[in-house]
C-alpha cells in the first residue's frame, strides 16, 4: 500500500486536435479531454471558426458531439463546409419556436441552454459539447453562478467530455483548464493588381492564456503564447 505522503503521478489527459497544425503547436496537442477550455473573445474574432475546425476533426476520428446553441446563431451550411460530419453533430436550438413567436427573453434561453448541457454531460456518450454563448451579452453570463461551472467541471471530467465554452468575456475563471482569447490579425489589402478585389479570407489569432497542463512533467517543451490561423468564405472555394 502506498504512504500517504506519497506523491500521486498526474497522468497526461487525452488531447483532441483542432484540426490546425499551428493551434495544436501551440496548445502542446490540442484540447483537452475531460475538462473545461473557454474561448472568449468579441463577435467576429474566430471563436466559432475555432469550435468548427475542432469538433469537424473529432466527428471525423467517429466520435458523436454536440452544439447547444443559445441564440441559434449556428450555420449548418458553414459546418458541413467545415468538413463537420453532421450525422455525428447533436444540435440544440434554444427556443426557436417561442423566439419567432416574440415572446422569448435572452435570460430564459440561457437557462434553457446551460440545463440541456448539464443534461447532456450528465447524460454521457458526447467526446465534445460546445456551449456557444456568442452572442450573449457578458453582463447575462456573468449572472451565471460558479457553482454552475464548478458542477460541469467535475461532470465532464467523469464523462471524459471535452466542454468549450464560446463568450465573450471569460466567466467560468478557475474552473476552465484552458484559457483561451480570440482576435483578428492583420489582413492585407483588399485590391489586386489595381483591381477591387472581393474579400476573400480574414486572419484570426489565438492567444492562450492559461493552460494547467503546460506544467506536466510529460510535456517536452512550453508551447508558443500566440498563434493566427486564416479562415476562407464559402463562395472562394468554388471559384
Amino acid at each position: 500500500m502506498p504512504a500517504a505522503l506519497t506523491l500521486k503521478i498526474k497522468q497526461p489527459p487525452e488531447l483532441f486536435s483542432t484540426g490546425v497544425d499551428d493551434m495544436d503547436m501551440m496548445l502542446g496537442g490540442g484540447i483537452p479531454r475531460g475538462s473545461i477550455s473557454e474561448i472568449a473573445g468579441a463577435l467576429s474574432t474566430g471563436k466559432t471558426t475555432f469550435a468548427l475546425s475542432t469538433i469537424a476533426a473529432i466527428t471525423q476520428s467517429g466520435a458523436a458531439c454536440a452544439w447547444v446553441d443559445v441564440n441559434d446563431a449556428l450555420s449548418p451550411e458553414s459546418a458541413a463546409a467545415a468538413n463537420i460530419v453532421l450525422k455525428r453533430l447533436l444540435w440544440l436550438r434554444m427556443s426557436a419556436e417561442r423566439r419567432q413567436r416574440g415572446t422569448d427573453k435572452p435570460w430564459s434561453r440561457l437557462e434553457q441552454a446551460l440545463r440541456a448541457t448539464d443534461l447532456l454531460l450528465q447524460a454521457g456518450g458526447f467526446a465534445a459539447i460546445v456551449l456557444d454563448m456568442s452572442d450573449v451579452l457578458p453582463q447575462h453570463a456573468m449572472r451565471i453562478p460558479l457553482s454552475t461551472w464548478y458542477r460541469y467541471r467535475l461532470a465532464a471530467e467523469q464523462a471524459r467530455t471535452a466542454l468549450l465554452l464560446l463568450t465573450q468575456t471569460p466567466c467560468a475563471n478557475s474552473c476552465a483548464a484552458l484559457a483561451l482569447r480570440c482576435e483578428p490579425a492583420d489582413v492585407r489589402l483588399f485590391s489586386r493588381d489595381g483591381e477591387t478585389a472581393l474579400f476573400e479570407g480574414q486572419r484570426y489569432a489565438l492567444v492562450r492564456e492559461r493552460n494547467r497542463n503546460e506544467g506536466s512533467p510529460f510535456q517536452q517543451k512550453k508551447p508558443c503564447t500566440r498563434a493566427e490561423w486564416p479562415a476562407e468564405t464559402l463562395w472562394s472555394r468554388a471559384r
